[in-house]
């Protein structure tokens, strides 16, 4: 273990300062004040954007969106799960309840009305989010779904 050394101060508005800045992350820490990443924002649908006709089709994705939406949190912390064991990161998650969203696909020429629903990650970097996003794309079915960036507020439609 190093060991470090640095001199702290209560400055005249309450905060802690450092005289020297070269240990300022853990003068930081010590003052409880840790800053970490953005991260972001997943939001996609639980429906299955399966494209099969025919009454079957029709059964298999009524069947694979009503198994989406009784699995949703397991399958979500499944996905973050995974990102943290690569990355070697901590964060934090939410997810948020199902809503009426609206989708046009450029692809299929279909606008699509499906209850939607959001992850919330926060203080990982952007590529953590985008990780999760690919994951969750594959364990839900979908075509598409739609990343925010919280750092420079950017949307993008991941596919």
């Amino acid at each position: 273990m190093e060991k470090v050394s640095f001199s702290l101060y209560m400055a005249p508005d309450g905060g802690i300062e450092e005289l020297r800045g070269e240990h300022s992350s853990i003068a930081a820490r010590i003052a409880g004040l840790t800053e970490l990443p953005y991260g972001g924002m997943v939001v996609m649908s639980t429906d299955v954007n399966a494209t099969a006709g025919g009454i079957k089709g029709v059964a298999k994705r009524a069947l694979k969106t009503w198994y989406n939406r009784l699995m949703r949190s397991k399958k979500v912390d499944e996905a973050v799960k995974e990102q943290v064991k690569e990355k070697g990161v901590d964060t934090g998650w939410s997810v948020g309840n199902l809503f009426k969203g609206r989708y046009y696909s450029q692809k299929s020429k279909k606008q699509f009305n499906e209850k939607s629903f959001a992850v919330d990650i926060r203080g990982v970097p952007f590529d953590f989010v985008e990780g999760v996003a690919k994951s969750l794309m594959k364990k839900f079915d979908q075509e598409s779904v739609l990343v925010i960036d919280h750092k420079s507020g950017k949307s993008y439609l991941l596919d």
